[in-house]
């Protein structure tokens, strides 16, 4: 559990912050579903579309295969499930 400080300010525990690789000064943003709100960390489109044309991958079709693969990776990590 955390506690929400005077301005707003949350305390991400270490065991989640190592897990997803959140370092000092990454970018979050915030989900809301219902009652529930989901923290998730600011993906780097533009880096992952470098990699991919690197890679020789730059079909409209292996973009949109790539953002989908990468969306379903990020819903198991917000769900924690395998």
């Amino acid at each position: 559990m955390a506690e929400i400080y005077e301005k707003g300010q949350v305390v991400i525990p270490k065991f989640i912050r190592d897990m997803f690789g959140f370092q000092p000064g990454t970018e979050v943003g915030f989900k809301v579903e219902g009652k529930r709100v989901y923290l998730e960390k600011k993906y780097d489109w533009k880096a992952e579309f470098e990699a991919l044309c690197k890679e020789g991958k730059s079909t409209d079709e292996d973009v949109e295969k790539a953002i989908r693969e990468v969306e379903k990776k990020r819903t198991r990590e917000i769900l924690n499930v395998p």
